[in-house]
């Protein structure tokens, strides 16, 4: 009988990982399940992070990077003083299992078991925002100008050298801690002074500052596999301005792109440098600013990323699955890895957006959504989207669904984002508070409550819901 198109990794992945038994430790109970449906009951013990008891977790966690930290103190449990260890050794008491990690799980310390897929050093360490500019450099890679610096007391004084008229955006680094996830550690201003939460003691920063760029935030994602490169569909990236903060909101990534030829062709042309620059292999991504003049980059990701959260589970686990072979030098059938990229990655008929908050009406759990023009109401009736309020280790975990044939007229969702996560506060209690729309000065299209259209450019998008 011929193999389906989604049995056929899964064959392929399950003859290269090593024989007998295996525990992966992955943070959503879904995927976990997923993993013991790939590879069995028998031989997978598969692990949720989400499952942690309680007592494990003594406050709520602040930010991606704190989560993560969170993440890694209880895989170092695995050496037997954590809540993991117990049934890992019962399952594998002789040590003797292979250990799978998952993205962006990385810690420096688990226990003695052999894993699979770890990634080198010198991967990880571009991943930090004040050392990425001379990957870009080395790879031929355009990008703004930045300046780097040690410290944060002249920050007015350097973010004047980059600004460009549109504003500076200043990355910090702590010395010797490992680089930031989502927003974490980035602020950003514009005709003014830098903002005051920015850390100042001395000797413990480093900062990047460069131009606040205009334009679509973006992602360009692929696999560097050891014969060649499978680029993924580029992804916009929802990334909102905290404008009395100086901060971001990133929301994750969604499929409204589509398959730009020249993005597609750029993130080929970065995955085959990494490779020949650095013998990189396994998924990575580079995010940035779609401007006027084109792609810039800002950041990198050294890891498959969340881009595929709203995936189905045994999509996301394979995909994992040939990320962490492809960085021990196995390559599954690259007509089947293709297949499963398209299929993870391709649009639906709806877009997810999510969102931590640390406060939430605890009555409230989910709310269905309609426009109304170019703002979103509670309506029990509402076919345009739903909000869905979940506890989680970050306080509240919002994950905003919205039907992308009923999205207003514009083709993007980073201009009406910052309405889910108003209606959130307003229906859900949850205290997201005023989020305006990315920096981007290109005209998009508002479908109005009545029959006529009203076209307006994202500025003023953003001076409707309080200017930035």
């Amino acid at each position: 009988m011929a193999a389906t198109p989604m049995n056929r990794p899964g064959l392929s992945i399950k003859q290269l990982l090593p024989a007998g038994k295996v525990i992966v430790v992955c943070g959503r109970a879904d995927d976990a399940a997923a993993w013991q449906d790939l590879l069995g009951p028998t031989r997978c013990l598969a692990l949720a992070l989400d499952d942690a008891p309680p007592e494990t977790r003594r406050r709520t966690l602040r930010g991606a990077s704190e989560q993560l930290a969170w993440q890694h103190h209880a895989i170092a449990g695995l050496d037997g003083s954590g809540w993991l260890a117990g049934p890992a050794d019962a399952f594998d008491p002789d040590n003797t299992a292979t250990l799978v990690l998952p993205d962006p799980l990385d810690p420096p310390r688990a226990g003695i078991r052999r894993r699979i897929g770890v990634r080198p050093p010198a991967w990880r360490l571009f991943e930090d925002k004040t050392v990425v500019d001379t990957l870009w450099d080395a790879a031929g890679v355009p990008r703004a100008r930045s300046i780097v610096s040690d410290g944060t007391a002249d920050l007015a004084m350097l973010g004047a050298i980059v600004d460009q008229g549109t504003g500076v955006v200043c990355s910090c680094q702590r010395v010797g801690a490992g680089p930031s996830a989502g927003g974490d550690g980035i602020w950003w201003w514009r005709n003014g002074p830098p903002p005051t939460t920015i850390p100042t003691e001395p000797g413990t920063w480093r900062v990047r500052l460069m131009p606040l760029l205009e334009g679509a935030p973006i992602r360009l994602h692929g696999l560097a596999l050891t014969t060649r490169v499978v680029p993924f569909p580029p992804m916009e990236l929802v990334t909102l301005a905290r404008p009395e903060r100086g901060t971001f909101l990133c929301a994750g990534a969604v499929p409204t792109l589509g398959h730009a030829a020249d993005l597609v062709a750029q993130t080929e042309q970065i995955g085959t440098g990494l490779r020949e620059r650095l013998g990189y292999c396994g998924g990575f991504s580079v995010d940035g600013i779609l401007t006027a003049s084109g792609f810039l980059p800002t950041d990198f990701n050294a890891r498959l990323t969340s881009a595929m959260e709203a995936a189905p589970s045994e999509r996301r686990v394979l995909l994992h699955a040939v990320n962490l072979l492809a960085r021990d030098g196995f390559e599954p059938d690259i007509s089947a890895v293709e297949e499963l990229v398209e299929k993870t990655f391709t649009a639906g008929t709806t877009c997810t957006i999510f969102g931590a908050a640390t406060h939430a009406d605890e009555t409230a759990s989910r709310v269905a959504l309609r426009w109304d023009g170019d703002r979103l109401v509670a309506d029990p009736r509402g076919a345009d989207g739903a909000l869905v309020l979940t506890p989680s280790t970050r306080g509240w975990l919002l994950t905003a669904t919205l039907a992308t044939d009923r999205l207003p007229i514009g083709g993007r969702v980073g201009p009406w984002a910052p309405e889910v996560f108003r209606i959130s506060d307003e229906a859900l209690g949850t205290n997201f508070g005023h989020l305006a729309p990315p920096f981007d000065t290109r005209p998009v299209v508002a479908r109005s409550s009545s029959t006529s259209v009203n076209r307006f450019t994202a500025a003023e998008v953003a001076r409707r819901t309080s200017a930035q």
